[in-house]
């Protein structure tokens, strides 16, 4: 019997080829860096071809998304200098 080559994969196992958590990747959908999804009723999908694009979006960021990063990057980086001031002051 031939093997028959997977076309698409659900998001555990997209997860699992991609060493990545499943919370990773749901952070990443929400902040627009997931994978293209196709959708059959409740399931969900990611075809070979996204994960190909995926990837390489990952290895080649483009302007905006390195800009969209350095944006949370300063965020979370005021939010520690407050909560350490707060420390600091004894407010916590």
């Amino acid at each position: 019997m031939t093997a028959v080559e997977k076309m698409a994969f659900g998001i555990r196992e997209f997860c699992e080829r991609n060493s990545i958590s499943t919370p990773t990747y749901y952070k990443m959908k929400a902040q627009g860096l997931g994978p293209s999804e196709m959708r059959f009723g409740s399931v969900v999908r990611v075809s070979v071809e996204a994960e190909a694009a995926w990837r390489a979006a990952r290895s080649a960021p483009g302007e905006a998304e390195r800009e969209q990063v350095a944006r949370q990057a300063a965020a979370l980086k005021r939010r520690s200098e407050r909560a350490l001031g707060a420390l600091g002051r004894g407010e916590a």
